[in-house]
């Protein structure tokens, strides 16, 4: 019994076609395909979709940044979405170009392509191009959604810069406890080991063995484990790692964010900052693309993508849809109380695109100064941590030979 396979596959003019066929199995698909000189892309089960991957954050910045170009130069998108996949390296962009050029040129919009692989574009992308198309404003859209792509990158290349240095301060110590752990420690030890003979007994008495200094016997203790310790911290912090690249875009990911954000000295203001920085931005967007207000901010939740930030949204949307203003909504985790009034502000005065430019703009700011100042505040508490470590440590060294001589002084 014959099955249905899809495919995608180009012809030898590089015109990319799609469709189904029916055949005993995909191996046979293929040779029918091969036989009408087709260059098969993809090939699946039909009523199973082909297996696809949204694009990453660097992917998609340059899929728009190119949409929009190609728009703003007049030249037919199907053409230039065909150009541009023939000229990109391998990888998913070139793919999704070559996806949407193939709709477009079988009678898809491009909202329409867009959403037909949704599963490759981020959230709403499509409803935010079909707004634009609406409003003839399609290519300002796009640029405005560049822009803040660039906001959020930068934010988070800032916060990157500002707790490396840090962790490589932490690193640091580990590695001199190490080196401490595997050289100067057993040197100490095997130090006090030949001078413990019969004939100096009496002079280390009380400060060998058990009646050793206990902050001795303890930095000892450690120091032997130190090789140990950092094996294991260093295993806990790629396992940490691992789990954060792996799951970072799942929902769970998302409400830890928002714990931080929410709770966390330092660091939390500064993520929180950025969060609210992302949703004017994204609002914004959507007003400037002619979305009413409430699909705005649907848009803004799904665009930010905090949990929290979506619940204070939706709290907001729905006082509107009672009547009530948006600054009259139950009071919100994420979002402050002024931005709700500020928004409400912009309304009244027939100019909410230009007061969330402000917001954004002032929330921007707020988190770039945070982000400065958290070096300033982890950098020093790092290097005391240090500095103290590194005190107990040779305090601890010291101290059987400060014993030593408070016992030859009293002998002589």
């Amino acid at each position: 019994m014959d099955g249905s396979f899809g495919y995608r596959a180009t012809l030898d003019s590089g015109r990319e076609l799609s469709g189904t066929l029916n055949a005993p199995d995909q191996a046979a698909a293929m040779t029918v395909l091969t036989s009408l000189q087709l260059k098969v892309l993809e090939l699946w089960p039909a009523g199973a979709p082909a297996r696809t991957r949204p694009l990453g954050a660097e992917d998609f910045k340059s899929f728009n940044q190119q949409l929009a170009l190609l728009i703003k130069s007049g030249l037919p998108l199907e053409t230039g979405l065909q150009l541009l996949s023939a000229d990109a390296p391998r990888g998913r962009r070139p793919n999704a170009l070559a996806h949407i050029s193939a709709d477009l040129q079988a009678g898809l919009t491009l909202p329409q392509a867009v959403e037909k692989h949704r599963t490759e574009f981020p959230p709403d992308y499509a409803l935010l191009l079909d707004a634009g198309i609406r409003t003839s404003n399609l290519s300002q859209v796009l640029v405005n959604l560049g822009n803040h792509l660039d906001l959020r990158q930068k934010f988070r290349d800032s916060l990157f810069r500002a707790l490396a240095y840090p962790v490589c301060v932490i690193a640091a110590l580990l590695a001199v406890m190490m080196f401490m752990g595997l050289k100067v420690f057993p040197y100490f030890q095997s130090f006090i080991r030949d001078w413990m003979t019969p004939s100096r007994e009496h002079i280390f008495y009380g400060m060998y063995s058990l009646h050793m200094p206990l902050i001795t016997r303890v930095v000892l203790y450690c120091g032997a484990r130190a090789p140990i310790f950092v094996v294991l911290i260093a295993v806990i912090v790629a396992l940490m790692l691992g789990f954060w690249l792996i799951f970072r875009k799942r929902p769970a990911m998302l409400y830890v964010q928002d714990w931080i954000a929410l709770h966390i000295p330092v660091l939390g203001p500064t993520l929180r900052a950025g969060f609210v920085a992302r949703w004017c931005d994204a609002l914004r967007i959507g007003v400037v693309s002619g979305l009413d207000l409430p699909q705005a901010i649907e848009l803004a939740n799904s665009v930010t993508g905090s949990p929290a930030l979506t619940a204070d949204g939706v709290q907001m949307n729905q006082a509107m849809s009672r009547g009530l203003p948006p600054n009259q909504a139950s009071p919100g985790r994420m979002l402050p109380a002024s931005v709700a009034a500020t928004i409400q502000s912009g309304i009244a005065g027939n100019n909410l695109p230009e007061t969330l430019t402000v917001l954004s703009e002032g929330y921007t700011r707020e988190a770039q100064a945070r982000i400065s100042i958290a070096p300033a505040v982890v950098t020093p508490v790092s290097l005391l941590l240090i500095g103290v470590v590194l005190f107990l440590v040779i305090y601890a060294m010291a101290l059987p030979f400060f014993h030593l001589l408070q016992t030859l002084t009293a002998t002589g």
